[in-house]
């Protein structure tokens, strides 16, 4: 569970709504983590499913608390304000674990609501960690969604900046994860739907001129807001204390040729390099050396528009190595994992060689277990870092992977670990030496 609901399980005995909702949680949790075998099986929708005792005495829970909320009196609203809270937080969890879009955004609307006409004071700690919270696995379905939609959507999803409400407070380490998943998050908007434009059907009512101007206004626009970003997490990497950082110098290293294993980068807790892994893509992200190029038609693009994205790249994966793949298993429930960042670095790197490591590492995570990590398939994130490999051995470069169609974000997962049965993506991305775009239908091998 979230630490934040591990700190108001005292109030379970309280409260037998909270209890209901906290028990569906943690048996939610437990099906997760204890698969059951398939016995028939659609590979596109892996060989396990979670377990089916464990998921439906969640589910049992999880109805028994909705009924007892749906039954509050405008009285106990005003008047317990968090527990309230907590229990929709704890719904919007469930949700997001079963990856049901439609119910997260149920529960989602529901606090956003609450937290206007509720009479209570932002600057109460309790508050403020379960607003971390509620704002980390906003971000987390914000993820799940561009990972995988069509071009579309993926264009036009919204900010993932965080509200007004938490932009001022302390320096807990619920804030420090949230902050720097929602500068993450905003960078890769917005480096995505700038580089991915360049794949969107071009709109003939408008000139010549009247587009390049748009273009050069929209460019700067991102760059802008880009530099914003970037600012912010210097702010933000300035402000860790002294057990947040890696314990090992951590200066770039020119080239990929390195022993990662040996030269991996240690923290003091799982967390740690997890936030400062979410630090790095976001440095990832603000990297403009391509936008730039694409923005002036270079053709190819030089390898030295990617150096670095995969200086940035290396970094991320010595932290990765540094890190128990088994604790990436079990601690990355309800936040963004390792595989679904290296999958992101994967589409801003140019080196193979990289690439591969990058699949090894998920090939070995899948090893270990081949369900999910950081609440996302990890069969699927195996399949797609494949599929943009052999695009690398053959000399092209895959900058997005979108749906051809767009599913809505798939039906819940109550029958297997992820919500999409992907059989195939459209890769968008370059031709290593002609400098070509290309646009291909390719399929996904689970």
């Amino acid at each position: 569970m979230h630490p934040m609901f591990q700190a108001l399980s005292r109030h379970c005995s309280e409260d037998s709504m909270l209890r209901d909702a906290t028990l569906a949680l943690s048996s939610c949790n437990f099906s997760r983590l204890h698969p059951d075998i398939k016995d028939t099986t659609n590979r596109y929708m892996g060989y396990f499913s979670p377990a089916l005792v464990h998921q439906t005495r969640s589910q049992l829970y999880y109805s028994q608390a909705i009924r007892k909320f749906t039954a509050l009196s405008e009285y106990e609203c005003q008047n317990t304000p968090i527990v309230i809270l907590t229990v929709l937080t704890i719904f919007a969890y469930i949700e997001s674990s079963m990856g049901n879009f439609h119910g997260f955004n149920c529960h989602d609307q529901g606090m956003s609501s609450l937290l206007l006409n509720l009479n209570v004071s932002l600057k109460d700690p309790t508050l403020e960690a379960l607003l971390a919270a509620w704002l980390q696995i906003r971000i987390v379905v914000w993820w799940g969604r561009a990972y995988f939609c069509s071009l579309q959507v993926l264009q036009h999803l919204p900010s993932a900046l965080l509200p007004e409400l938490l932009q001022d407070g302390s320096a807990s380490p619920h804030r420090r994860r949230v902050t720097v998943l929602g500068i993450m998050c905003e960078s890769h908007r917005l480096n995505f739907q700038r580089v991915l434009k360049h794949w969107e059907p071009t709109n003939t009512e408008v000139s010549e001129h009247q587009e390049h101007l748009g273009e050069v206004e929209d460019y700067t626009q991102t760059i802008s807001k880009l530099a914003m970003q970037s600012s912010e997490l210097d702010i933000w990497v300035s402000e860790l204390p002294p057990s947040d950082l890696p314990i090992e110098n951590h200066g770039h290293l020119e080239g990929s040729e390195m022993n990662l294993q040996e030269n991996s980068i240690h923290f003091q807790s799982h967390e740690a390099a997890l936030n400062y892994a979410y630090y790095v893509v976001g440095r990832i992200m603000q990297c403009t050396g391509l936008l730039e190029a694409l923005r002036m038609n270079e053709s190819p693009p030089s390898a030295h528009e990617f150096t670095e994205e995969e200086e940035w790249t290396l970094l991320l994966l010595r932290i990765v190595k540094g890190t128990d793949m088994q604790k990436s298993l079990t601690m990355n429930n309800y936040t963004i994992g390792f595989s679904g960042l290296l999958l992101t670095a994967l589409l801003r790197c140019r080196s193979h060689s990289l690439g591969l490591e990058i699949q090894n590492w998920l090939q070995g995570l899948a090893n270990l277990q081949s369900t999910e990590e950081g609440a996302f398939p990890l069969y699927q994130t195996l399949g797609v870092a494949k599929a943009i490999n052999r695009q690398k051995e053959i000399y092209r470069d895959v900058l997005g992977a979108t749906q051809p169609v767009d599913d809505d974000g798939g039906t819940p997962k109550f029958n297997a670990y992820n919500s999409q049965p992907i059989s195939t993506l459209l890769f968008h991305g370059i031709c290593k030496y002609s400098g070509a775009l290309f646009s291909e239908c390719v399929s996904i091998d689970i």
